[in-house]
Formats: C-alpha cells, sequence, structure tokens
C-alpha cells in the first residue's frame, strides 16, 4: 500500500514514540532492510499498529509498504455499578469476544482491578490518551 494513503489517528501524532524506541527501529531497518513491526490498518485504511514503522517509511521516501488488515476495540467499563466509566483497549486475543456485562481485570492507578464491561466498541482513534490495556477475563 502507498504510504501516503495511510491515514493517521489524531492519536498517534499527539504521542510520537520514545527517541529509544525509534533509534532500536531505526538500527534494525539499517541492518536487515526492513520493517521490524507490521504496519496494521482498519478496513477504512486507518493506521492501528505500527506506527513506528509508518514513520520510518516515511522518514526513508519508501512509496509503499506492506501492509495487514486487523481490528482494535475498546471498552468502557465500571468499578461500581452507575459508576463512572473508564475506558481500557482490548489486547488482540480478546477482540470480539467481550460482552456488555463480562468481568475484566485490568490495571489501574490503584493497582490491579476487576471491572464490569458497559460498552464495546471499534477503536476511533479519539480518545485524548494513551489507553491501559485489559489484562485478560475474569473467571
Amino acid at each position: 500500500m502507498k504510504i501516503e494513503d495511510i491515514k493517521i489517528f489524531p492519536c498517534f501524532e499527539a504521542h510520537p514514540p520514545r527517541q529509544e524506541k525509534m533509534e532500536r527501529k531505526e538500527q534494525y531497518f539499517k541492518e536487515t532492510g526492513v520493517l521490524q513491526s507490521e504496519i496494521i490498518l482498519d478496513r477504512a485504511g486507518n493506521l492501528i499498529d505500527g506506527y513506528t514503522s509508518y514513520l520510518l517509511a516515511k522518514a526513508h521516501g519508501l512509496a509503499s509498504a506492506p501492509i495487514r488488515y486487523g481490528r482494535r476495540q475498546i471498552v468502557r467499563a465500571y468499578h461500581r455499578k452507575d459508576g463512572q466509566l473508564y475506558t481500557w483497549e482490548l489486547p488482540a486475543c480478546l477482540v470480539g469476544r467481550v460482552k456488555v456485562g463480562e468481568k475484566l481485570i485490568v490495571r489501574t492507578g490503584r493497582g490491579i482491578r476487576t471491572v464490569t464491561a458497559a460498552e464495546v466498541e471499534e477503536y476511533a482513534g479519539q480518545e485524548p490518551d494513551r489507553l491501559r490495556m485489559v489484562l485478560r477475563k475474569a473467571r
């Protein structure tokens, strides 16, 4: 796919990768001539993973790069019934497998907690901050 045709969510541009990460990916590219990470797009051509590879492809003037299509989902969940909703991203192994009402194990600013899913939706890149990842479903 042409690099110029890839659409970037504002959240990626707002949170550039750490310099150390970019340096590691750059070194790998120089040594092997290939991008270390896959570029993954949603059905609409929005980048959902592989931002460092996208940036390297642009920096090195690559006209196109191999891509793969995938999905990202987020879950809005609460700690207590009628409580505030918080948002986490679902790991790839749980995409399409979480339903409203299910219990999930998440990492919060106060440690590992159990939350209840109130909404599950496709990731649209509109979240203002980086999302923490759901750890797993509760048993």
